[in-house]
C-alpha cells in the first residue's frame, strides 16, 4: 500500500474535524444580547431605599403616629407604642371627664393624645407604670402629663401578658404658642431608650 507526502496512506479512512456550530455560537451570542446590564442578576427594583432604622431615635426624625409602632424593650419583653392624631383643643374634654379637673390656666391649653400599646414578653407590665411620655416643644421645653382625669385613662387598664393589649388616652397641659409644634418622647420605666413620635 502506497503512502502519499502528506503522510496518509492510499485506502487508509480519513477522519475531519467537525465544525463549530454556527446556530448554536449564534445562539449563545444573542441569549447574551438580551441581558439588561441595568436590571443585574437579581432584578431588583431601582430607586428603592430601604426603610431608615433611624425613624424616630431622634427630634429631627421622628416616627409617625398611626402608622409607626415604637418598639421599648421592658423588663423582660417588649412594649409596642403606637400614639394617635392630637387633639389640640381638649378643654372641654377634659371639663366632661370630671367635674374635679381644673381649668387649663390663661395662655395654656389641655391636649389629647390616644396611646395604644401591647406587650410580648414572658412577664408582665402595668402600661400606666411602665409608659413614660412628654410633649417637647419646639423651643426644647418638655411638659410632662397632666394631673387630671380622662375618659380612657391608663390608670384604669390591669396588667398586661404576652400579646395582651392596651388603649388610652394621655393628657397634656401646655402654652398656646406650643401648640402644633412638637413631638412626643416616648421612654419606658428605668428600661430601653428614648423615642420620638410626630405630634400632628
Amino acid at each position: 500500500m502506497s503512502e502519499s507526502g502528506d503522510g496518509v496512506r492510499s485506502g487508509d479512512p480519513v477522519t475531519t474535524a467537525p465544525e463549530a456550530d454556527g446556530d448554536a455560537a449564534a445562539s449563545d451570542t444573542a441569549d447574551d444580547a438580551d441581558v439588561d446590564p441595568a436590571k443585574g442578576a437579581a432584578d431588583e427594583p431601582a430607586g428603592e431605599e430601604a426603610p431608615s432604622s433611624d425613624i424616630g431615635t431622634s427630634r429631627e426624625n421622628p416616627a409617625q403616629p398611626v402608622s409607626d409602632a415604637v418598639e421599648i424593650s421592658t423588663n423582660g419583653g417588649t412594649m409596642s407604642v403606637t400614639l394617635g392624631n392630637v387633639n389640640w383643643e381638649a378643654d372641654s374634654v377634659i371639663a366632661d371627664a370630671n367635674m374635679f379637673n381644673e381649668e387649663a390656666p390663661e395662655g395654656q391649653v389641655y391636649i389629647l393624645v390616644p396611646v395604644t400599646i401591647q406587650y410580648s414578653g414572658p412577664e408582665t407590665i402595668t402600661p400606666w407604670i411602665e409608659l413614660d411620655v412628654s410633649y417637647v416643644a419646639e423651643d426644647g421645653r418638655s411638659y410632662n402629663e397632666a394631673s387630671v382625669v380622662v375618659g380612657a385613662d391608663l390608670m384604669d387598664v390591669g396588667d398586661l401578658y404576652d400579646g395582651g393589649t392596651a388603649e388610652g388616652e394621655l393628657p397634656f397641659l401646655i402654652p398656646e404658642s406650643a401648640v402644633g409644634s412638637g413631638v412626643f418622647s416616648v421612654e419606658a420605666f428605668l428600661t430601653g431608650g428614648t423615642y420620638f413620635v410626630a405630634a400632628v
